[in-house]
């Protein structure tokens, strides 16, 4: 059955359809079979990282420690951002994301033949990133070859709503009990059969807009791949909506890596939580999620894609910078209630980060279909490989230096300051933007 065909039915429909508006789609086999493809792999993605994050910042508190993990997972785009955004747009999407699953299932039994020692735990993270730098740009590649133009928010909104479902199962479920039951070795086990699955998926898809692999085309790009990525960038800067679209994105995904980077710290100083049980305090945060997948919908008809990228930014910073007032807005809340100065502070961070789970939501929806639309197919992948690019390497340097500086100054301050600038990087840039397309007439 075909996308189109699904337009006119009125027969079967999946039950929660009325939370992303994507039931239909998952009725065309291709998408179906991305979309389950991503739950198993994030899921099983999303546990090992959480598990060797802990491992590596171990039971205290330390923002250094988990800034040094989290720059280093990231440091991989440095050097292969650029080459894997053209081997996705040369290769056949779906072969790259069934080897990229194929070599984790490899990386999961590394860890269980091995001790889980801080340099095994901080090897095996760069070789992931290895792979998440070649399956994000091919997952969201792979978009427009499997569905209709018009289905692209519907489809990056079921795909979001697919993203959740692997957060709670890899971060909230997976993790958390294995952490404190077992221990992590058999983790790695249950990955390694869900990253097997997704692959299994990911082979199946079809219509994925490469029918041969030409090797020595694929060569010459890869030699010539500075050409090919500046090619996708200049096209890029000329749709003025489509480029600030890519870099809200990088400043926001900016914001919420520093706002990981000191969840451990933020939970034992600000909630006085322990790490591993942090999860839950941000686990509700699905709802503001779950409420974006639906609104954005609603507001696409009415709002620019550009505005919804725009405004949810806005209410992202707005939300971190009410995280930096926990304590003040927990003391509200206790002498509200009878609620003790902990349980008023976690009530506090449920609703900011859930406001900020929304924001993030909506804006990442509506910049992916924005750059669905206006992009050409064949340079999709350059394109969002440019986006993980700049996110990563973007992100090291505030990662590290609010690791190192929330020790000295506290979370509170760290978080607030992250926020200013990046909305001050925001404005300037739109500005400078908008001043080139003017100048182009």
């Amino acid at each position: 059955m075909a996308t189109g065909d699904l337009v006119g039915t009125s027969g079967r429909r999946w039950g929660w359809r009325s939370l992303t508006g994507g039931g239909a789609l998952l009725q065309e086999d291709s998408f179906r079979r991305l979309w389950l493809g991503r739950i198993f792999s994030h899921s099983a993605l999303n546990a090992v990282l959480f598990v060797l994050l802990v491992l590596a910042v171990g039971e205290g508190s330390s923002s250094i420690k988990s800034a040094l993990f989290i720059s280093a997972y990231l440091l991989p785009t440095a050097t292969l951002g650029t080459i894997s955004g053209v081997l996705v747009d040369r290769l056949p999407k779906n072969l790259v994301l069934t080897a990229v699953n194929a070599g984790r299932v490899g990386l999961m039994f590394v860890l269980l033949m091995s001790s889980t020692s801080l340099w095994t735990v901080y090897g095996v993270a760069l070789l992931v990133a290895v792979t998440s730098q070649f399956a994000g740009p091919a997952e969201a590649a792979v978009l427009p070859h499997v569905v209709r133009s018009d289905q692209l928010t519907t489809a990056n909104s079921a795909n979001s709503f697919g993203g959740l479902i692997s957060q709670i199962v890899g971060f909230a479920v997976l993790a958390p009990f294995f952490l404190n039951t077992v221990g992590p070795q058999p983790l790695f086990f249950v990955a390694a059969v869900l990253f097997g699955i997704a692959a299994a998926f990911f082979l199946l898809i079809q219509h994925v807009g490469v029918d041969e692999i030409d090797i020595d085309s694929t060569v010459d790009a890869v030699r010539d791949v500075r050409s090919e990525f500046a090619h996708a960038w200049e096209t890029l800067q000329r749709d003025t909506g489509a480029y600030m679209s890519v870099v809200i994105v990088v400043l926001a995904s900016t914001a919420s890596l520093v706002a990981v980077t000191l969840m451990p710290r933020f939970s034992h100083d600000v909630l006085d939580v322990p790490i591993r049980n942090a999860i839950y305090v941000f686990l509700p945060a699905a709802g503001g999620i779950l409420a974006g997948l639906r609104l954005v919908h609603l507001l696409e008809r009415r709002v620019p894609k550009g505005w919804l990228v725009g405004v949810g930014f806005c209410l992202l910073l707005a939300s971190f910078l009410c995280l930096t007032l926990t304590k003040p807005f927990g003391g509200m809340i206790e002498g509200l209630t009878t609620l003790g100065p902990t349980p008023a502070r976690m009530i506090a961070a449920i609703a900011f980060s859930t406001g900020a789970a929304f924001s993030y939501s909506v804006l990442g929806v509506a910049s992916r279909s924005l750059v669905n639309e206006r992009m050409p197919m064949e340079i999709q992948g350059r394109v969002f490989a440019a986006q993980v690019v700049l996110t990563n390497l973007a992100s090291i340097p505030p990662i590290l230096l609010a690791g190192l500086l929330s020790e000295a100054f506290g979370v509170a301050v760290v978080l607030g300051a992250t926020t200013v600038v990046l909305g001050a990087v925001a404005a300037w840039t739109a500005a400078e933007a908008r001043s080139r397309a003017l100048a182009r007439g």
